[in-house]
């Protein structure tokens, strides 16, 4: 059967690159690994591995990462509960708890008092531009902003601004513009900023193309406008996405033209979600070693969607047998967290060293 392969050594590089990046530039920066990204047990206990952390929505992620006995840990979304909070200051040494909306607040006003000193309150806020998530937090532009952090501190005291742009929206300049205006806030307000958590979004560790503006632009920035904030991030694509493959077989195969053939696979799009992103590559691997003969071959699925089309016409050395191996590469990125069971089953994980 089909399974997915993580490559733990994979993970715990693209963790001390991202981390060394900002180390490098004197910042204070911790990974809270986002555990929507791939809840996959091998790809847990690698950041846990690296010395880093997590960052969760739910209690669902919260039972996948608790077994750590961690001691700090990010809560984020629209689905903080009560009892969750609770559960989870009974258990870490403190939380950042970043508010995106208003009902937050009434969550935070129930926190047992002993457990309220473990609180670190971060303001999820956004930055008022095209193209950029407006869904969660507040306007970092809004006169009412002010007013937004008295009620916070209100509770608490107000420790960090949280944001995150979008997945794969990437551009310096909408950093720039959110860093100065936060700061000018801070400035404005003589708020003393103790962290600030530049979410996720960033691309895969592979994607080369962003070099010089996550691994350089962005720490420069950070540590011209804020040196002495702890910056956290909650990068998980640019951890997982090239760690992860899915490792498939040749269980059937037609003959449409001279050495041409459509092959169908014992999995399915539905097994790699970021399959409509089109950033994974397949590698096919012949078992017939005999003489070469170059045919040109359509990968398909195992559905019975039209759409279930994992790789256009493709070269390979050898006519296509049963039992071939196709690896479909970079799949790490939410693949396995929204796999479904269609026609076949999610695959299992096995791990890499």
């Amino acid at each position: 059967m089909a399974h997915y392969s993580v490559n733990k050594t994979i993970i715990k590089s693209n963790i001390s690159k991202l981390k060394k990046a900002f180390t490098d530039k004197g910042l204070d920066f911790e990974l809270f690994y986002s555990v929507k990204t791939n809840f996959s047990e091998p790809v847990l206990a690698a950041v846990k591995e690296s010395a880093s952390g997590f960052e969760i929505l739910s209690g669902f992620e919260w039972n996948k990462v608790k077994v750590f006995n961690l001691k700090v840990l990010v809560l984020n979304g629209p689905a903080k509960q009560i009892e969750l909070v609770n559960d989870i200051l009974n258990k870490v040494d403190f939380l950042y708890f970043n508010i995106d909306n208003d009902t937050d607040f009434e969550i935070l006003a129930k926190v047992k008092p002993e457990l309220v000193d473990k609180l670190k309150i971060g303001l999820r806020v956004y930055l008022n531009a095209s193209g950029v998530w407006n869904r969660f937090g507040y306007d970092i532009s809004n006169n009412n902003l002010a007013g937004v952090v008295r009620k916070v501190n209100s509770i608490k005291k107000l420790a960090g601004f949280h944001f995150h742009f979008s997945t794969n929206n990437f551009k310096i300049s909408n950093y720039q513009s959110l860093f100065s205006q936060i700061k000018n806030f801070c400035n404005a307000s003589k708020l003393k900023l103790e962290f600030l958590d530049i979410g996720g979004g960033l691309p895969a560790a592979n994607e080369f193309v962003y070099e010089s503006e996550i691994y350089q632009k962005l720490p420069a920035l950070l540590s011209e406008l804020f040196p002495k904030a702890q910056i956290i991030s909650e990068a998980g694509r640019n951890i997982v996405a090239d760690a992860v493959n899915l490792e498939a077989k040749v269980i059937s195969l037609k003959e449409t033209g001279a050495n041409k053939f459509q092959v169908n696979v014992d999995t399915n799009i539905m097994h790699f979600p970021c399959y409509y992103e089109k950033k994974y590559w397949v590698e096919y691997i012949s078992v017939n070693k005999t003489k070469k003969q170059p045919t040109e071959i359509e990968i398909f699925g195992n559905s019975c969607m039209q759409i279930d089309k994992i790789s256009d016409l493709m070269m390979v050395e050898q006519s296509p047998k049963v039992g071939d191996k196709v690896t479909i590469h970079n799949i790490g990125a939410y693949s396995h967290s929204q796999a479904a069971n269609f026609i076949t089953e999610v695959p299992e994980v096995k791990t890499y060293e």
